[in-house]
């Protein structure tokens, strides 16, 4: 990690998820430098010219490649470490990304403060798998190859994303068009944290605002009517 901050590299193919993990980590360390990439092409691209402390890596890539080619990744920055992310969570995949090279890996559901505690220590440079529930820390402990983590969140009825109850509660204040600054002052968070859920919430919810995705999520049974 440089004096000035810490350097990031998103890597991921939504531009919102993007946007709103940038937020985040700039209300934490103001002077990092935060660059973005939507596909591996750029990913690599940016790494072979600009080194990097850390990659927060979608491990799932429009342009194919994924947890199979971060060998390459970590050899065009091998000081550069990589958190893993996926809106999907297995032990599976969690094993293969440990496999990979990869020295943590968060739900894409998680929570603004659990992402922010395992950005932070993977740049202490130790490793933070702590935030997949039930993950195989020592060799998938507890569980199966392929088998599916239990998650405190809920689940969409048609397969789409996990939401935690915090995500909820937000999408209640969504439906009752509560600004950021009144929901940030009722969870007791901060502003930027509100933004950054609200955004993924709306792009997983495939919204095109803060109404619809309160209506979506009454739509899929995530809400009460």
């Amino acid at each position: 990690m440089t004096i000035a901050g810490p350097r990031f590299l998103l890597v991921d193919d939504h531009a919102l998820f993007r946007m709103g993990l940038g937020l985040m980590l700039a209300e934490r360390w103001p002077q990092a430098l935060l660059t973005q990439a939507g596909t591996w092409a750029q990913a690599l691209d940016h790494l072979r010219r600009q080194p990097v402390d850390l990659v927060m890596l979608d491990v799932h890539l429009p342009d194919g490649h994924g947890l199979s080619d971060l060998p390459a990744l970590k050899a065009a920055a091998p000081q550069a470490r990589v958190l893993g992310m996926s809106g999907e969570v297995t032990a599976d995949l969690v094993a293969r990304a440990r496999e990979a090279g990869a020295e943590g890996f968060i739900p894409k559901s998680a929570q603004a403060e659990d992402i922010l505690t395992a950005v932070q220590t993977l740049l202490r440079g130790e490793t933070s798998f702590a935030a997949v529930p039930y993950a195989a820390l020592s060799g998938l402990q507890g569980g199966q190859r392929g088998q599916r983590l239990p998650e405190p969140a809920l689940q969409a009825h048609e397969g789409g994303p996990a939401f935690t109850e915090l995500q909820l509660q937000i999408l209640r204040y969504l439906g009752r068009g509560t600004p950021n600054k009144a929901i940030a002052r009722q969870l007791g968070m901060s502003e930027s944290a509100v933004r950054a859920e609200v955004s993924w919430i709306t792009e997983w919810l495939q919204a095109t605002s803060r109404q619809e995705a309160h209506e979506r999520a009454v739509a899929r049974g995530l809400l009460p009517p």
